[in-house]
């Protein structure tokens, strides 16, 4: 009786499993296969396409109303030098550094054997040093003209470009280190000496020359077709693109439209310009307890 018993709960139970309800119960007891995670090391980076970031969409670009050649500038701009000065006072060597323009150095490796200053002291003996000079010129640039002049709005496309950083005053000079880079151990950092070296001899003079040069700019149309911000860029000289700045200003645009509006508008400028350096007056000199004698941050 037991023995049929058993046997009965048996095959109830074996229908059970089997039957749907069965099924189900070991379908949800199955173990289910792991997913493989792709591997992120090797997925293939989304390209996103490059946007300029002053570009704007436009129905019509600004017009230039009347463009002139720049008149004449006469300016005072600083030339600093780095000279490594001997303990005798002579100047073994000399570089502009961050030169307004380039072609104010040309007189340089004719004058530097002529310059005689005091020597630099530390600890009341003379020392050689690195120093730091600087002269204020009075330059005329006159007979500019535009040999090449395109001026366009920004495109989405166009490669972002450097801005020329700007060199008034001294702040500039904070981008170099106290120590000089590369070392000299046999000359002792300009900011370190007890007593700075004073010109005593330091001829100058430049010819005048007629130079060819190659400008680039950025620069804020506004809404009234004036310009509003004007940023040399690349390898403008600086003293360019404040020449440049000054005769921008007096431009005249008919303003972009976008949406039947007039609307402000970043253009790019790329020109050649064609100038004489008249003259460039030494008016004065000074050193500076700075070390120039490195790279810059």
């Amino acid at each position: 009786m037991r023995l049929a018993l058993f046997v009965v709960a048996a095959a109830l139970t074996s229908a059970t499993l089997t039957g749907p309800a069965g099924s189900a119960l070991a379908q949800t007891q199955a173990p289910r296969p792991v997913e493989a995670l792709p591997d992120v090391a090797r997925l293939t980076p989304a390209e996103v396409a490059f946007i300029h970031p002053l570009t704007r969409p436009l129905d019509d670009a600004p017009k230039l109303a009347e463009r002139a050649n720049p008149l004449d500038l006469v300016t005072r701009q600083p030339l600093v030098f780095t000279a490594r000065l001997l303990e005798t006072g002579k100047v073994a060597e000399a570089f502009v550094v961050e030169s307004p323009l380039k072609a104010l150095a040309t007189p340089l490796p004719a004058l530097v054997p002529r310059w005689r200053f005091t020597p630099a002291k530390k600890g009341g003996q003379p020392v050689a040093t690195w120093m730091t000079y600087s002269i204020e010129l009075a330059v005329s640039l006159e007979k500019a003209v535009f040999t090449a002049f395109t001026l366009e709005p920004v495109r989405k496309d166009d490669p972002l470009v450097a801005v020329v950083p700007d060199a008034t005053g001294d702040a500039w000079m904070a981008r170099y280190g106290r120590e000089i880079d590369p070392k000299d151990a046999s000359a002792v950092s300009i900011e370190d000496v007890d007593v700075l070296p004073v010109p005593e001899k330091t001829p100058w003079s430049l010819d005048a020359a007629r130079t060819r040069a190659h400008v680039t700019a950025l620069l804020e149309v506004s809404e009234q077709g004036t310009v509003g911000r004007f940023l040399p860029t690349g390898e403008t000289e600086p003293l360019l693109g404040l020449w440049l700045k000054q005769y921008a200003a007096k431009w005249r645009f008919t303003p972009a439209m976008a949406g039947g509006r007039p609307v402000s508008c970043w253009m790019t400028l790329d020109a050649t310009l064609d100038y004489t350096l008249d003259s460039a007056k030494k008016k004065s000199e000074r050193v500076v307890k700075k070390n120039l004698r490195s790279v810059p941050k």
